[in-house]
């Protein structure tokens, strides 16, 4: 995969926080960066499919389901990404 230079503003306190990590982890900002845009990614595009599922079962006349359900399933993701 190519990768390309793009430019952000951050925060101060933000970015000193970044670095602070960055040293304790032992890795390069650029990687801590990446590893947070790639969880965004994941957990934002996972959500708006199961939201487009939904509203299409909804439109279909197929019952809902229920909000525990969402939560357990919410709640095994985030479990799996702390392990």
């Amino acid at each position: 995969m190519s990768k390309e230079s793009i430019g952000f503003r951050i925060e101060s306190e933000k970015r000193v926080a970044l670095d602070q990590l960055s040293q304790a982890m032992q890795r390069d900002r650029s990687t801590l960066i990446n590893e947070a845009i790639d969880s965004y990614l994941e957990l934002h595009y996972w959500q708006v499919e199961l939201i487009n599922k939904r509203l299409a079962s909804a439109n279909a006349g197929e019952v809902g389901v229920e909000h525990s359900e969402v939560f357990a399933n919410l709640r095994k993701r985030l479990q799996g990404k702390l392990n």
